[in-house]
């Protein structure tokens, strides 16, 4: 029993199932019991403390913090194609009821999608 004990984890799991069985005895739907089920999911950072999936994680961290100046100059780009987009298109792309491009003069045009009339809705079309 000692040897359970000095774990922090066997812990936690030793009072998560306690929990869920004290759960299931108790009558009706008692909302304080039930937000113990998401501790649950905690136990799965016991796989994220030693072994393959702590090196996979600790690669991605580095490639994460490495690529940050790519990221950078993406969204640069992005940002550039999306004021070009709205140069050229912004209000001239009407749709009609069956999303079939129609000229801007055409009174059945409506603009039901957007596309780059606006800087947010540029930049996710370039997206």
């Amino acid at each position: 029993m000692k040897e359970f004990n000095k774990e922090r984890f066997n812990q936690f799991d030793l009072a998560v199932v306690i929990i869920s069985i004290a759960e299931m005895y108790i009558p009706g739907n008692i909302s304080g019991f039930s937000c113990f089920r998401a501790f649950r999911l905690f136990k799965i950072l016991r796989l994220f403390r030693v072994g393959d999936l702590r090196i996979l994680l600790d690669s991605i961290q580095f490639t994460l913090t490495t690529i940050g100046d790519y990221v950078i100059l993406l969204l640069l780009f992005i940002y550039v194609f999306a004021l070009i987009g709205m140069s050229f298109f912004a209000g001239k792309i009407n749709f009609d009821e069956d999303y079939k491009c129609v000229p801007r003069g055409d009174p059945t045009g409506v603009p039901t999608r957007k596309s780059f009339d606006g800087l947010g809705d540029a930049i996710l079309t370039i997206f």
